[in-house]
């Protein structure tokens, strides 16, 4: 994913999309943006959309724990 794709998806996220938030915490897990994991980013994305109904994100949380 580009630099573009996560800005794109930060801007959904910030309008409330949940599915663009789980696809951004998805990504900092698997370490999709810059070939790294943040897993600090995760956890933060992950909550957020798995406060809001994301069953992928309490997945990745799960597996941060």
């Amino acid at each position: 994913m580009s630099k573009q794709d996560l800005l794109d998806l930060i801007d959904k996220a910030g309008k409330g999309s949940i599915e663009a938030a789980e696809a951004i915490a998805e990504g900092y897990f698997k370490g999709s943006f810059d070939g790294k994991k943040n897993l600090e980013k995760a956890r933060k994305w992950a909550s957020y959309a798995a406060k809001h109904g994301s069953e992928k994100a309490a997945e990745i949380l799960e597996k941060l724990n």
